[in-house]
C-alpha cells in the first residue's frame, strides 16, 4: 500500500516499475470498505430528514460533478496512453454499469415526470449494486497502487453510487414498491439496447453482458455457456441478474423499515 509512488503515476509506468496489482489484495481495499462503511452511516444519519428539493440539487451536482471527475480522469489517462503509443484505450468509454450513474444522476436531478424517476430509483438501486461490487473488490487496484490519483478516483465514485443510492432509500425520495424495479430496469435495459450489440461487435465486455466478467458465481456458468456457443446465454442472465437484484435491494430496504417500524411500536 505504502509503495513509493508518485501520485500521478501512469498505469504503464508502473507496471515498469514492477507493479503487478499487488495492492488488490492487500490491506488498503479492507481499510477503504471500513472507512467507506462508517462514512455511509455517518453521512446517512446527518442527511436522513433533507427535503426533496435539497435532495434534487445534490442530484444536479453530482450530475455535473461526475461528468467533469469523468472527462478529467479520462483525458489524464488518454493522453498517457497516446503518448506511449498505445492509442486510445476503448476499455474506459462510458458504457459500463458504473458509469450510468452520470446519465441517471442528471435525469434525477434536471429531469421531470417518469425520466426523473427512472433517474432516481437507478440510482437506488443499480447505484448501489455498481458501487458496492467495487467497495468489496476495488478494480481500479489491479493496475494502480492504493495512493494514486487513479485509485482515488475510483473510490470516490464508487463511494458516491453507494452514498446517494441509500439517501434516496432512507429518504423515502424513492418509493419501496415495485414499480421503482420496473423504472429502474427500464433506464437499464434503454441503455443495454446500445451496450449489447457494441459488446457482440467490438468484443467488450461493457455492464459483463459478454462475459459476465469478474461477477461472483456467474462468471464461471458464464464461461461455459461461451464455451458451448450460446454466449446469449450469458446476456440474458446477466439481465435477469440485473432485474432480480434491484428488486432484491427495494425489498430489503422495505423489510428492514417494516422491521425498525416494528421494534419502534414494541418499545412504544
Amino acid at each position: 500500500m505504502f509503495s513509493g509512488y508518485h501520485f500521478f503515476d501512469y498505469k504503464g509506468n508502473l507496471a515498469q516499475a514492477g507493479y503487478n496489482g499487488q495492492d488488490y489484495s492487500g490491506g488498503g481495499r479492507t481499510i477503504y470498505l471500513i472507512l467507506s462503511i462508517v462514512l455511509i452511516v455517518a453521512l446517512i444519519i446527518l442527511f436522513r430528514k433533507a427535503k426533496r428539493e435539497q435532495i434534487r440539487t445534490y442530484l444536479k451536482v453530482l450530475g455535473i460533478g461526475m461528468i467533469v471527475m469523468y472527462l478529467t480522469k479520462t483525458t489524464w489517462e488518454s493522453v498517457h496512453d497516446i503518448a506511449s503509443g498505445q492509442g486510445f484505450n476503448t476499455g474506459i468509454l462510458p458504457f459500463d454499469t458504473c458509469s450510468i450513474v452520470m446519465w441517471a444522476a442528471l435525469l434525477a436531478g434536471f429531469g421531470k415526470g417518469k425520466l426523473e424517476k427512472a433517474g432516481a430509483c437507478w440510482l437506488a438501486t443499480g447505484g448501489i449494486v455498481g458501487g458496492i461490487s467495487n467497495l468489496l473488490f476495488l478494480q481500479a487496484l489491479k493496475y494502480y497502487p492504493f495512493f494514486t490519483f487513479s485509485a482515488f478516483y475510483s473510490m470516490l465514485w464508487h463511494f458516491l453510487m453507494v452514498f446517494t443510492g441509500v439517501l434516496l432509500l432512507v429518504t423515502n425520495y424513492v418509493e419501496l414498491k415495485f414499480s421503482s424495479v420496473i423504472y429502474a430496469f427500464a433506464l437499464h435495459m434503454a441503455i443495454s439496447l446500445f451496450v449489447i450489440p457494441y459488446d457482440y461487435i467490438t468484443g467488450q465486455d461493457f455492464m459483463l453482458y459478454l462475459n459476465a466478467g469478474g461477477a461472483p458465481l456467474l462468471e464461471g456458468i458464464a464461461e461455459k455457456f461461451n464455451a458451448a456457443g450460446m454466449r446469449w446465454l450469458t446476456t440474458l442472465m446477466m439481465i435477469a441478474a440485473y432485474f432480480g437484484l434491484f428488486a432484491f435491494l427495494i425489498y430489503l430496504a422495505r423489510g428492514i423499515k417494516a422491521l425498525i417500524r416494528c421494534i419502534g411500536k414494541k418499545k412504544a
